[in-house]
């Protein structure tokens, strides 16, 4: 990734692969050999790390670009975007959304007392739920930090240019550690299942905020045509 081009190809064959790897998780999660499950988990993993890995390498010589993120829509980078990417707690916020509604999905059965153990999203231990907001909250707290050190960057705060691109290179280094820490640490307390969806889940923002935003471009390009 050491141009803007190669930087485009790169994510576009990332994207495809996200794609593949969400239908065979959702695949997976209804297959009765659970045994799948596990090594796929394992590969959304570390194709978000190496998504991070190789931003990391185009910073190292093009900070600003790597910021930019230019191979993202503007409604990716208006919507979401976060030190160039997600909030990290969104994969928290995501998790409790998809348990919340997996959860009111069978309420009723829960009432009549005819609610069975699920394994799902919707069915989170007390325990794992600890677990987890004590994830959120150290993720919160670190998030401020990363958000304070951007501000003051963007205030100057007496630096040169050289120097402001150095710490936003060494920001948004921060930043993605801390997006994969947070997405490992929440999917090393859920089962293989729950992991699962929790990764379809985020697939599916990231795609559909990708598919709104090109749908959006599009849109755009043809304004001028029709007038």
């Amino acid at each position: 990734m050491d141009s803007d081009p190669d930087a485009g190809r790169y994510f576009a064959a990332w994207f495809g692969e996200l794609r593949s790897l969400r239908r065979d998780l959702r695949s997976a999660r209804f297959d009765p050999d659970r045994a799948r499950l596990a090594p796929l988990v394992d590969r959304a993993l570390a194709h978000y790390d190496a998504y991070y890995r190789a931003r990391s390498e185009l910073a190292r010589s093009d900070p600003v670009g790597a910021f930019t993120t230019p191979w993202a829509t503007p409604v990716e980078r208006g919507v979401a975007f976060w030190v160039a990417g997600f909030r990290p707690t969104t994969f928290v916020q995501l998790l409790y959304t998809e348990s919340g509604r997996r959860f009111e999905a069978r309420l009723e059965d829960f009432l009549l007392g005819a609610g069975a153990r699920s394994g799902d999203l919707g069915d989170l231990s007390p325990v794992r739920v600890d677990r987890i907001d004590e994830l959120h909250r150290r993720t919160v707290r670190e998030e401020d930090e990363i958000g304070e050190e951007m501000d003051r960057i963007q205030e100057g705060e007496g630096l040169d240019v050289e120097g402001s691109v150095d710490r936003i290179e060494r920001v948004m280094g921060r930043a993605d550690a801390l997006r994969m820490r947070t997405l490992g640490g929440l999917v090393g307390l859920l089962n293989p299942v729950q992991a699962a969806e929790l990764l379809v889940a985020l697939a599916d923002l990231e795609i559909g905020l990708r598919e709104y935003g090109l749908e959006h471009e599009h849109e755009h390009e043809r304004v001028p045509d029709e007038c």
